[in-house]
């Protein structure tokens, strides 16, 4: 999950940011990031929207997948939204493949 923070924000910094990022200090991969940003920053920009949209999109879907799990505690659903948010499908696929415990009969 740290890597998808990392990714995020990396992301990000390209996207907004990209004359503050120090890319003779970072090698190889500031050449990279460079690139990127001289020659496709344009689909850097979409990638970054696009993830974004896509984490919002799977947040919200996670609120509703709570409510079908029985997990209807508010504050509950509202943590699985902000981690879904964060960390997209590896908080939501825990989500799909949580199995609530069967209600016992009496």
């Amino acid at each position: 999950m740290v890597a998808i923070i990392f990714g995020m924000i990396l992301l990000g910094w390209v996207t907004l940011w990209p004359s503050t990022i120090p890319y003779s200090y970072l090698g190889l991969f500031g050449t990279f990031l460079n690139y990127l940003v001289e020659h496709h920053h344009k689909w850097v920009c979409y990638g970054f929207w696009v993830s974004w949209l896509i984490h919002i999109v799977e947040a919200l879907y996670g609120i509703k997948l709570c409510q079908s799990k029985g997990i209807t505690d508010p504050a509950v659903q509202f943590q699985w939204f902000v981690q879904t948010l964060l960390f997209g499908y590896a908080s939501f696929g825990l989500l799909v493949s949580y199995k609530p415990a069967a209600k016992k009969q009496h």
